[in-house]
């Protein structure tokens, strides 16, 4: 039986989360630092978790906290840069086997605590920056992170089409920022630009594991006691529903295969079953192998290489990206309109729907499969302001109706047409 408490204060604008599992045998603990994502800053905030996680006072190189690492059975830290909603979310984590199963009785718990509390509150800064020598190592992992989003050509549309279609919003923005923030950094801006994250971030802490979370509580209540806090970020989500004409935006790279991605805005803020209900359409519309893009638009038509829809609930838009021949472009723009019309005027079987809401169901249940699984399901409820399970979003899926499916697609606006095509001849 999973219990969960979110949410609770233990400092001004820090937030305990907890997720006990027994299933588990390890324990998780993870610190979030959220802050409206700005272009300007994106870069420098960007770089934070990558050189903070290299060491800190007590460990002040990484060879030695590699090696304090080992001594708990392995321990693994990990650092993340991601977005959620309008929020740019500075991740560090660690995890290792729980107290119980440590052979010479470790507290395992407030142990991993110390080093994460430390890696975030007390960085190796002598003189007030980052050394200089790990700071262009992070610095250049940050550029060559950046340099992979634009050589992956799918990544890269989906990033443009992001852009594009929330322009003016802290959505369209990168987490990491650009190629050329990210080459201007230095140790001294990074040093700032960390000082005013800790001051300012809204922070959400999250333990997922089998072990007991109380030692991991007042290790971090403690060290964030002792840390000056301004006026804290509060987590960021605007939905825009203003619907404009679609516009279509065609760019050319050295590119063999060309991308398209088409992007919607829901209608009207959702909420409640239309929320659900959109979940299940957009599954039903390009979410699964059994989805009306693969099926017709992929498998019978061979329109595309590859052809998928997909939601974002906090930011409700809907993005439905493929790779396809350049001669083919339009074929299956008006192919993937075409299936969304079919979705809106009922035209489905109860098959296709019964399945995919199994295939949905199937989904939710493999997210506490893993504890960094529950990590991230439980951050978005956080930053959705919902608490729900992934079983109680699961047993939600049986109250929606054929009508509600069709409803949901009426409920989406096309706002953009992104292709990313060869250059001419």
């Amino acid at each position: 039986m999973t219990k969960v408490q979110l949410g609770e204060q233990i400092a001004p604008g820090v937030s305990f989360n907890t997720i006990v599992d027994p299933r588990y045998k390890t324990d998780r603990i993870s610190v979030n630092l959220m802050l409206k994502l700005d272009g300007k800053t994106a870069s420098e905030y960007a770089v934070l978790p990558f050189i903070l996680r290299k060491g800190y006072k007590d460990c002040p190189d990484f060879t030695q906290l590699n090696r304090r690492l080992n001594e708990l059975y392995g321990a693994y830290l990990d650092a993340d840069v991601r977005k959620i909603g309008d929020n740019q979310v500075l991740n560090l984590s660690i995890a290792s086997i729980d107290d119980a199963f440590a052979l010479d009785g470790e507290k395992m718990v407030e142990e991993l605590s110390r080093i994460l509390a430390g890696i975030v509150l007390s960085p190796n800064m002598p003189g007030g920056a980052f050394d200089p020598k790990e700071f262009e190592l992070e610095k250049q992992y940050l550029i060559d992170t950046i340099e992979s989003e634009i050589n992956e050509k799918r990544t890269f549309a989906m990033s443009r089409a992001q852009s594009l279609l929330c322009e003016g919003e802290p959505y369209g923005e990168s987490r990491y920022g650009t190629l050329d923030q990210a080459k201007g950094l230095t140790p001294e801006l990074a040093a700032a630009a960390y000082s005013r994250a800790i001051r300012t971030a809204h922070v959400e802490i999250l333990f997922v594991g089998c072990g007991d979370p109380e030692p991991a509580k007042r290790c971090f209540a403690e060290a964030f006691s002792g840390v000056e806090r301004g006026e804290t970020a509060s987590i960021q989500s605007s939905v825009i529903t203003q619907v404009r004409e679609a516009q279509s935006v065609t760019e050319r790279y050295q590119v063999a295969q060309s991308k398209m991605v088409l992007g919607f805005r829901a209608t009207k803020e959702l909420t409640g079953n239309d929320l659900d209900a959109i979940r299940l359409m957009v599954s039903l519309y390009g979410g699964t192998p059994i989805s009306k893009l693969f099926v017709h638009v992929r498998e019978e038509m061979s329109l595309c290489y590859y052809c998928a829809a997909r939601f974002d609930r906090i930011k409700q838009i809907l993005l439905v990206d493929c790779g396809v021949e350049k001669d083919n472009i339009d074929k299956a723009r008006e192919e993937i309109l075409r299936q969304l019309e079919e979705i809106r005027g009922g035209n489905f079987t109860d098959e296709e729907l019964d399945n995919t809401r199994l295939s949905v169901r199937n989904s939710f249940k493999t997210i506490g499969d893993s504890p960094s699984g529950m990590e991230s399901w439980y951050l978005g409820q956080r930053c959705s302001g919902t608490q729900r399970a992934p079983e109680e979003e699961a047993d939600r899926l049986d109250a929606v109706t054929r009508e509600d499916i069709v409803r949901a697609a009426q409920n989406v606006e096309l706002q953009l047409v992104y292709v990313l095509t060869g250059m001419e001849e």
